[in-house]
């Protein structure tokens, strides 16, 4: 005589297999993502010190150039010429407009005058009015 089987009605169930799965992608995908972003190369400098600054919002239209000690000038790890670097705002602003170009200059504190002046000039002669330093509070 056969045993009759009962089956029981355990109601509607998720299969979730398929959630963790994609939450694990994305804690992979933010591990690395922030990774790559912390050890991206920037040079090391000091700062000059302002009482007056402030933090501003990082804008997707601002060009930041660093000058380091030596009187280098460079724009994310590449080091380049004062024409390279009119050549690269001109690029931006045809892309953005001068109304919304912003550059950045991060120079060393011992950096002197006549290392900076030129890209002043240049970003004036391109329009460009939005020109800040990168500055440390005391």
């Amino acid at each position: 005589m056969k045993v009759p089987t009962r089956t029981q009605d355990r109601g509607f169930a998720f299969n979730i297999t398929p959630l963790i799965d994609v939450v694990f992608l994305l804690i992979i995908f933010f591990l690395v993502a922030s990774h790559f972003i912390r050890h991206e190369h920037v040079e090391r400098i000091e700062l000059p010190l302002a009482s007056e600054a402030r933090e501003d919002d990082d804008s997707p239209n601002r060009l930041v150039v660093t000058i380091v000690a030596s009187g280098e000038i460079s724009i994310a790890t590449t080091t380049i010429t004062p024409e390279e670097f009119e050549q690269r705002l001109q690029v931006l602003i045809a892309k953005q407009g001068v109304a919304a170009t912003e550059l950045r200059i991060r120079a060393d504190r011992s950096v002197r005058y006549s290392n900076v002046e030129p890209m002043l000039i240049t970003a004036a002669k391109n329009g460009v009015t939005k020109v800040r330093f990168a500055v440390l509070k005391p």
